[in-house]
């Protein structure tokens, strides 16, 4: 994978940690006891530190959060 910022090879996969992982919470519920949440992902550049392609490792779990209307939530 070569970075989207610099055009180097010297990249990795990385995963965002925090305790027991770096996670993702819809807004709606961070005011609820049990999170639907997923793990992130991404890649980092060893040479200029750029971090690209952060994705859900669960994206499904955000499905019923979805404002089709096109409203901001």
């Amino acid at each position: 994978m070569r970075c989207e910022a610099c055009g180097s090879a010297a990249t990795t996969e990385i995963v965002f940690a925090a305790g027991d992982g770096l996670l993702a919470v819809p807004k709606v519920q961070c005011k609820k006891l049990f999170y639907k949440y997923s793990k992130l992902s991404a890649y980092a550049c060893t040479d200029c530190g750029a971090v690209f392609r952060i994705r859900l490792e669960q994206p499904e779990k955000f499905k019923p959060f979805v404002d089709y209307s096109g409203g901001v939530q």
